[in-house]
């Protein structure tokens, strides 16, 4: 046994607390670690189909080449999450007072993937390429730069010239560049065969260093001016359809799969090694076009009644599966002019019932509503896809409840375009409205001037008020005023309802747990779950407080 004296107790318990200081001391002043993303390691997605044409002023047309592209190729402009136009390859711009006149200044530090810089000249013959009478690509692409004329100033400043004052046009000047000291002998209507197709070269953050109808693999441009990529490489691997695809995420031959339909959600879902992102497609809008000028629909208590007859939300639920949100202005909620305080029609039988009994569509014995004695009776058309069928059904079953009597009719969409909504010969038709950009510009759908003819506004709707918000928005380059306009037009709509705003589809992706970082953008199209792909991230690496790597 051990005998202690008193001393001896209290030197031990000093030395004790001693060694517990110096311990602590040294913890404290060690660097803390902490895991951040580190650049490398390969992500790999399934895609359905096959590239054609790796080249952006000719990927419009095939979904495979916009998704690739859009790594591959930049414009002077981008889009930010809510709409507002940002720099990209530009490092600004003017506008004239008359809004007529675009001056672009292009960034010093942009370079091609080849190390040559982008010029002005790449600009003009971009456009030109697009402008030109033997362009191979989409005639929708052609029509937006028709009337528009773009001249170099100098290396670094280019000049676009429109016909008449268009504030939409800085979202144009997104269109991805392609280079000139490449393609520049290049006969347009050859640029389909060039060998720039399988190996593009571009400006984007990531290039293309190999591409066959089985895969394109891209690594990331060191050279970017942007945010510079974490991922060491990325794969798409192609696929004939998207349950082949899904399949392949199960086996984990691939870490993402997208353009997921409702029933591959819910397998994917199962896959707990995988997360499910989902964000509206806010350029899709599902809607029940009124003709306006029908007898029925040129009432407009009567489309307002109709509107607060449907219930969205069960068309979300049942017939979309929960895959879409529900719409309630023609400017999407994302948007930076969107009307918060927008009149709703939310679903109110009983509000629909009386609203058609003031206007004199009464109840009869056989539950059907009529007046001077015509029935409350009307065709909804749409296309043959079984699910705007069954939306279609399930309007009509609505309507039923409040003594309208509904027929669905579908057939093949053009020829429902073609036969019936161009030359306005329809009651109500089930489509869908897809906008190319995010800006909040609706005159094509709704203007008046869009009534006739190939023109998209197929309700007819004529409203000079409508006509002039939508006119003046267009005119001025000033956002807040802009903003005011579509505001007022958002509630002259929801006033009138020439058209029962549904819902907009929803894009749904599965990427593997492994793959940190990910969020999507503006979803204006597929393309855009790319837009924060310079955040997506595999491996890590601890650091310590002053960011220096601790092995």
């Amino acid at each position: 046994m051990i005998d202690l004296t008193k001393r001896q107790v209290v030197v031990i318990i000093l030395g004790l607390a001693l060694a517990a200081v110096l311990i602590w001391s040294a913890a404290s002043s060690a660097p803390q670690a902490v895991e951040m993303p580190a650049q490398g390691g390969t992500y790999v997605e399934g895609l359905v189909g096959q590239p054609k044409y790796l080249n952006p002023i000719l990927s419009p047309l095939n979904p495979v080449d916009e998704d690739i592209s859009s790594l591959v190729f930049s414009g002077l402009t981008k889009t930010s999450d809510n709409g507002v136009i940002e720099k990209d390859l530009a490092a600004s711009w003017e506008i004239s007072s008359d809004g007529k006149t675009y001056i672009f200044d292009i960034r010093s530090d942009a370079r091609w993937h080849d190390g040559w810089p982008v010029t002005a000249d790449d600009v003009v013959f971009t456009i030109k390429a697009i402008q030109s009478a033997d362009y191979q690509g989409n005639p929708a692409v052609r029509d937006l730069w028709k009337n528009v004329v773009v001249e170099r100033v100098n290396d670094t400043r280019v000049k676009f010239t429109l016909k008449d004052s268009y504030a939409p046009f800085l979202e144009h000047a997104s269109q991805r560049l392609v280079p000139m000291h490449i393609l520049g002998t290049v006969p347009p209507d050859r640029l389909t065969e060039d060998r720039f197709n399988i190996r593009p070269v571009g400006t984007g953050p990531f290039k293309v260093v190999a591409a066959s109808l089985k895969e394109a693999v891209l690594e990331p441009n060191q050279d970017y001016y942007g945010q510079k990529p974490l991922l060491g490489r990325i794969t798409f691997r192609f696929y004939p359809d998207t349950r082949a695809a899904v399949a392949a995420l199960a086996k984990d031959e691939v870490q993402g799969v997208g353009y997921l339909l409702p029933d591959d959600v819910e397998v994917a879902k199962e896959n707990k090694r995988v997360n499910v992102f989902a964000a509206p497609e806010f350029s899709k809008l599902t809607l029940l076009l009124l003709n306006t000028k029908s007898v029925v629909f040129g009432d407009k208590v009567v489309r307002q009644a109709v509107s607060y007859a449907i219930d969205r939300q069960k068309l979300v639920d049942t017939v979309m599966n929960g895959q879409a949100v529900q719409a309630d202005s023609p400017v999407p909620p994302v948007s930076w002019a969107y009307n918060r305080e927008v009149k709703r029609h939310d679903y109110d039988p009983a509000r629909a019932r009386a609203m058609l009994d003031s206007a004199g569509w009464l109840a009869s014995g056989n539950g059907i509503r009529e007046k001077n004695g015509q029935k409350l009776a009307l065709v909804i058309l749409t296309n043959d896809r079984p699910q705007r069928v069954r939306a279609a059904e399930e309007i009509s079953r609505q309507l039923e409840q409040v003594g309208v009597k509904v027929e669905v009719q579908a057939a093949g969409w053009s020829g429902v375009v073609q036969d019936f909504l161009v030359p306005r010969f329809f009651q109500a038709a089930l489509a869908e409205q897809w906008s190319p950009g995010a800006d909040p510009d609706t005159y094509q759908f709704w203007h008046s001037s869009q009534s006739k003819g190939d023109g998209l506004n197929f309700a007819s709707w004529t409203n000079r008020s409508a006509d002039e918000l939508l006119e003046n928005a267009r005119r001025t380059n000033d956002a807040a005023e802009r903003a005011k306009q579509y505001r007022d037009f958002q509630s002259l709509f929801a006033e009138e309802q020439p058209g029962i705003l549904l819902y907009y589809s929803v894009f749904n992706y599965a990427v593997s747990k492994n793959i940190k970082g990910v969020r999507l953008g503006l979803m204006v199209e597929p393309s855009h779950r790319f837009d924060h792909i310079g955040e997506w991230y595999i491996r890590t690496q601890r650091v310590d407080a002053n960011g220096k790597s601790i092995p």
